[in-house]
């Protein structure tokens, strides 16, 4: 029935939802170290850029609406190998859930500065690994809960923050929006674009959707505008309270402080900040392991890795594959900007992946793309993308002197070794496809 069906406002609704987390709460801080008052604008910015990417996918999400997600895309459209590259970049990708463990451990610090913050990391990261293998039935509500919980305290950072603002002249001199040269401030878009991403969730409902080929596109490019006006207004409260020097590098604690009574202060540091970060770590551990059981399914992995736990249901060796990625630059001594510089970096080798993958739908399936509602025209097909591809290339390039050429090393000997794994497998997938039919 059509009540039944998740509607627009619904899905603008998950779409906000699975924005909004703690990329903001985190990455601001090392963005201001990057551009300085440019922060603002490195929001504006890093808005168009997922908004257009979000257009390509959401070409995908309108013609095979299906609860499939971005892997089946890149196998379907694409092909097998490139499937299984995709979600073994997507796992390599998760180094970024030290990020979530580590920046609630700063937090606390702030509150609690006797803390070691590699051991509360620690701690936190084996709580909610645990959390995820005893499959809590209400976490979906409590996530729901910790959404309305950050919303309100941003809120409250903007309205209380905006008053305190005494000039608005930094954000109209170069000097000041671009301090440390352009390589840098487009390094910052690409660290604030991290806290922008989400909204291509929304192609997961497809099936579930209230006429899916027109509300999902509308849904995403929707929610990803909203959240890109609240987090411009984040950037102007968390840059023009304080000297620079005091907020660079640091999380959002050092404004709060100054524009918050002790009372208001308090609930944002763990109701806002702490809860959010703990939120978007459990969010990963429930969402992550999707991609490879599919792949387990398909016949890329050994069928062990997706055994679910008989008490819980739950699928314990993929959690820890991704325990143990997030336990890593924790163990190693890893700083955030490393963790969130290098794990952006992966990210945007695989996000590259369904962004090829609207190139190839025309062709691979062209009953599905002209039947459409919301279509690109077919120029505007090949163009975006590449557009897309060009942009994502341009933030790769702007982080690697940071990485350096060990960490660019890792990841192409990495990427290497997943091809010939590929390579070495698709044998065995093809004749388990066969078997299948």
């Amino acid at each position: 029935m059509k009540n039944s069906k998740i509607s627009l406002f619904d899905l603008i609704g998950i779409g906000v939802g699975q924005i909004i987390g703690s990329g903001v709460m985190i990455l601001t801080g090392i963005a201001i170290g990057k551009t300085g008052h440019g922060v603002p604008l490195a929001f504006i910015v890093a808005g168009i850029i997922v908004a257009i990417t979000n257009i390509c996918l959401a070409t995908l999400g309108s013609a095979i609406p299906a609860n499939g997600g971005q892997y089946t895309y890149v196998r379907d459209l694409i092909g097998k190998k490139a499937g299984f590259f995709y979600v073994a970049l997507l796992a390599a990708g998760q180094l970024v859930l030290a990020n979530y463990a580590i920046g609630f451990a700063e937090y606390m610090k702030e509150l609690i500065p006797s803390i070691n913050v590699g051991i509360v990391a620690g701690i936190m990261m084996t709580v909610v690994f645990l959390v995820n293998i005893m499959g809590v039935k209400t976490a979906v509500k409590f996530q729901n809960l910790l959404v309305i919980v950050l919303v309100i305290s941003i809120g409250l950072f903007i309205v209380l923050g905006f008053p305190k603002i005494t000039t608005f002249k930094p954000y109209t001199q170069m000097k000041t929006i671009m301090p440390n040269g352009f390589t840098e401030f487009v390094a910052g878009i690409f660290l604030v674009r991290f806290s922008l991403v989400g909204a291509e969730y929304i192609n997961e409902f497809g099936e579930d959707a209230e006429n899916p080929g027109k509300n999902i596109p509308l849904a995403m490019i929707i929610s990803t505008v909203l959240v890109s006006i609240i987090y411009l207004c984040v950037g102007f409260v968390a840059t023009g309270v304080l000297p620079i020097e005091e907020v660079a590098y640091k999380t959002l604690g050092n404004v709060a402080n100054e524009i918050f009574t002790k009372p208001i202060y308090y609930f944002f540091m763990v109701g806002g900040a702490m809860f959010a970060v703990a939120s978007s770590l459990n969010a990963v551990f429930a969402w992550a392991p999707k991609g490879l059981a599919v792949a387990v399914e398909d016949g890329w992995l050994p069928k062990i890795l997706a055994k679910r736990n008989k008490k819980f249901n739950t699928p314990h060796f993929l959690l820890l594959i991704f325990y143990i990625l997030g336990m890593i630059p924790i163990v190693t001594g890893g700083t955030l900007e490393i963790i969130a510089v290098l794990g952006n970096n992966i990210g945007l080798i695989f996000a590259a992946m369904p962004i090829i993958a609207v190139m190839f739908l025309p062709k691979r399936n062209k009953d599905a793309y002209e039947k459409a509602y919301f279509k690109l025209p077919r120029w505007a097909m090949t163009v975006l993308p590449i557009f897309c591809l060009f942009v994502f290339a341009g933030g790769f390039y702007s982080n690697i002197d940071f990485i350096g050429p060990f960490g660019i090393g890792v990841m192409f000997i990495y990427c290497v070794i997943v091809a010939i794994y590929a390579k070495l497998r698709e044998p065995y997938v093809k004749i388990r496809s066969k078997d299948d039919k």
